[in-house]
């Protein structure tokens, strides 16, 4: 046989190519490796999605938490001490003179009133409506109201009375239109700044719900917009920014729920996606045991709060669970004691 032939012969038996057993077992190796690697990918997605909602529920509790017991801890301050001792009492000796404390009752961010005051689940509360709007009150959970002076403020050098001004032991950052309290040992006055410059405050009245009805800060019973002037003592007199605030769980934009804030006279601000419950006790003075808002007969003698929060994953099908939307879920809490009302 001559090599031309030869050569066509070797070439005739590549040109055969594979047998079909030989392209089936390719074809089926080929699937298994690739479903290996679809599943291994699967499953690190799954992780992945596992990890993230698990890591969101995290941010959301420790905002959340970081955020309202800040607000619980202060409630009811005056910025002078305890508030709720028998000794002094300030905190009941308080007068707003902001326009919107005239009104009956008074705008709810207006005054210093109970400094903390709770509403069981489908209890109104004047900060916000139970409905189904975005930012509205679910009204299967409990809420929560505060009030008092923010921050450590200021100690007052000099209060003039007759210039209507507030003379600070050093520089702030108060601006015109601030809400602020002052507070010695006998009263506390709530009412806004009309100018603010270095360690100047001054006062004067407007006709905004937010500005002052007068420019006298005598505490007065039985009087809407108070009478009586009053001269605050420089040696322990302090100044401090005075905030009211609201929280509840409330409907968000997704159509699930996220535990909210109102500050003074301000819109809903969403503060922790993902919050559906937030239930709330009290302990009153002397108290033994925690009781539900329902059966708090004095608010002023709360001294401690207790704040359960139940929380859900962002998104759906990232539990283990073989029955329901498959949400990730968990609940926490925290003891916060009201700082002013301690002995």
């Amino acid at each position: 046989m001559t090599m031309p032939a030869r050569r066509r012969i070797a070439l005739a038996m590549c040109a055969q190519g594979y047998t079909l057993v030989e392209l089936m077992v390719s074809l089926v190796l080929g699937m298994v490796l690739v479903g290996g690697v679809f599943v291994v990918f699967m499953g690190s997605r799954a992780s992945f999605s596992t990890t993230d909602n698990l890591s969101k529920m995290q941010d959301s509790a420790r905002i959340a938490f970081i955020l309202i017991d800040r607000e619980i801890r202060e409630a009811s301050s005056t910025g002078c001490g305890n508030g709720s001792r028998s000794d002094n009492n300030i905190g009941k000796r308080n007068v707003s003179i902001l326009n919107a404390a005239q009104a009956t009752p008074p705008a709810w961010w207006s005054v210093l009133g109970l400094g903390i005051q709770g509403f069981g689940a489908n209890i109104a509360m004047p900060a916000i409506a139970i409905g189904s709007l975005q930012g509205q009150r679910t009204g299967t959970t409990d809420a929560i109201q505060l009030a008092g002076a923010y921050g450590s403020g200021f100690s007052v050098e000099k209060h003039d009375s007759i210039k209507n001004e507030f003379t600070l032991n050093a520089s702030s950052h108060i601006s015109a239109n601030d809400i602020l309290i002052a507070c010695d040992y006998k009263q506390s006055s709530v009412f806004s700044a009309s100018s603010a410059a270095a360690n100047k405050v001054g006062y004067a009245p407007g006709s905004s719900s937010a500005s002052n009805c007068s420019t006298l800060l005598g505490f007065d019973v039985g009087t809407t917009c108070t009478t009586t002037s009053y001269q605050y003592d420089a040696l322990i007199a302090r100044l401090s920014r005075f905030g009211a605030s609201a929280w509840y769980v409330g409907n968000n934009a997704s159509g699930r729920s996220s535990l909210y804030r109102i500050f003074m006279n301000g819109n809903p601000e969403e503060i922790a996606p993902g919050v559906t419950d937030m239930q709330i006790r009290y302990l009153p003075v002397g108290g033994g045991a925690y009781v539900n808002a329902s059966d708090v007969a004095d608010w002023g003698s709360i001294v401690a709060v207790r704040l359960t929060l139940s929380f859900e994953s962002q998104d759906a099908g990232v539990s283990t669970a073989s029955t329901g939307d498959r949400r990730l879920g968990t609940v926490a809490s925290s003891t916060i004691l009201l700082r002013n009302r301690l002995p």
